[in-house]
């Protein structure tokens, strides 16, 4: 399955510029800090040699970034959006 930020603009293109939520300063630097790892894994190939590699560093809902990306699903974002919000 591939992504771009195309397809993700395009679900939200209801969506206002002027619409805005709150979020703390530690939860958004939580999140940008997640974002920094995995973009500072992925943009070297010499860190994923090998796809047994790959599945390391991804891990799993207790360990690795799928469970950071868990945590800012379930912990921060659910407590930022409101429920008709997720159905966008």
């Amino acid at each position: 399955m591939q992504h771009s930020v195309r397809q993700i603009e395009e679900k939200l293109v209801s969506i206002s510029e002027d619409d805005t939520i709150e979020i703390s300063l530690k939860q958004l630097l939580f999140v940008y800090k997640a974002i920094e790892e995995w973009r500072d894994y992925f943009h070297n190939d010499a860190h994923y040699p090998t796809l047994e590699e790959v599945k390391k560093y991804i891990g799993n809902r207790d360990q690795g970034m799928y469970s950071v990306l868990d945590h800012i699903y379930l912990k921060i974002f659910d407590n930022v959006f409101s429920e008709d919000m997720e159905d966008l």
